[in-house]
């Protein structure tokens, strides 16, 4: 802790560009949450695309216990992924919140009692394998985008992206597969 002190506001002031790297990430990142995520460690799993949390786990930002806020995109995130009325309830009274109600706000994905939780996480796994890296890729820019941008600058992106998926080997596999009645092989082209 003492040296989180030391720390110049320069330097900390970047330290949601790291957090956020899940984002940034052209595959598929799942946090897997036990216990307690509070903190920074809520704030990588906000980061990541789905969130799956055992039923005893409690999701929260403490920071203004210590006289701070959270600097990674806490404020951020929850605001936009639950609301800003419930993210100025948790943020700044620093509440936990537990896992089926975190879930019911949109921050977890999924709650699965603890003895799932690797089964399930091993499972949506297998199910993300499944689908064109690049349409994964570029339907994770789509929606990142869309919070970023005006509706109509959106649209025109997604369907750019849409017209350029169109003319991938991956779309060409994806149909031939569906007209066979196989599941596709795809090879991220």
């Amino acid at each position: 802790m003492v040296g989180f002190l030391k720390v110049t506001p320069e330097y900390i002031s970047h330290f949601a560009e790291n957090v956020a790297a899940p984002e940034r990430c052209s595959k598929p990142v799942i946090a897997r949450l036990s216990g307690y995520a509070l903190g920074v460690g809520l704030e990588i799993a906000l980061a990541c695309d789905f969130r799956i949390a055992s039923e005893t786990t409690q999701v929260g930002l403490p920071e203004m216990r210590l006289g701070m806020i959270p600097g990674s995109g806490g404020t951020q995130r929850i605001a936009r992924m639950a609301g800003l009325g419930r993210a100025m309830d948790m943020i700044l009274r620093a509440q936990r919140i537990p896992a089926e109600e975190a879930r019911s706000w949109g921050l977890l994905t999924e709650v699965v009692p603890i003895s799932e939780l690797d089964t399930r996480v091993d499972a949506l796994v297998d199910e993300l394998l499944a689908f064109s890296p690049l349409a994964y890729r570029v339907g994770k820019q789509a929606l990142h985008t869309s919070m970023e941008v005006p509706l109509s600058a959106g649209l025109t992106m997604e369907g750019r992206m849409y017209g350029f998926l169109r003319t991938t080997e991956d779309f060409r596999e994806g149909v031939r597969a569906f007209k066979e009645k196989r599941r596709p092989r795809f090879q991220g082209k």
